[in-house]
């Protein structure tokens, strides 16, 4: 199976390149709705259509618990827009797998201070990817590298550590090693 690897920024990218330079990568921006339509354009694309390629979400996150260590590397099964009031929330799942890491629940955001409902992650974009990926019927999955605990601020992250960590992972999962 071919693999789109679509990243929020270019700092979450550059390790990856650097191992798969022929690898196909994109980056949206970050946030929902610039991810939103970065997938929706890849759907539109005859050779994803076509060939089947996976659309990888790939990018940092924050933990809400103590058994996702920073470093840690996750495949996120669902997710979940936690700003909305509760009555209006949906749940969004994968439309594929590529690995066995651990698969976590999500939540994604816009802001900082939002309750984690049930939510092991947090991230500002996998909503959006898993709602136009389940609308648009391509497959879809989401690789997420502990960069902090959340709440934490910025200065206290380990982004180059998690973004280390995401390529070499990201390379096991289009292998196949």
């Amino acid at each position: 199976m071919d693999h789109i690897i679509i990243f929020p920024t270019e700092a979450e990218a550059a390790p990856f390149r650097r191992l798969a330079p022929e690898a196909e990568v994109l980056i949206s921006g970050v946030g929902m709705a610039a991810t939103a339509a970065t997938v929706a354009h890849l759907a539109q694309r005859d050779d994803v259509r076509e060939r089947g390629c996976c659309v990888v979400l790939a990018g940092v996150a924050g933990s809400y618990t103590d058994s996702i260590a920073v470093g840690d590397v996750v495949e996120v099964a669902s997710e979940c827009c936690v700003e909305l009031p509760e009555r209006f929330r949906q749940t969004y799942n994968a439309t594929c797998r590529i690995s066995t890491l651990r698969r976590v629940r999500s939540a994604t955001v816009h802001g900082a201070g939002c309750a984690p409902s049930d939510a092991e992650v947090e991230n500002m974009e996998g909503a959006a990817l898993y709602a136009v990926a389940s609308a648009m019927n391509i497959c879809a999955t989401e690789l997420r590298a502990i960069s902090n605990r959340v709440g934490e601020e910025f200065e206290k992250w380990h982004f180059e550590e998690a973004t280390e960590a995401l390529a070499s992972a990201l390379i096991n999962c289009i292998t196949g090693n």
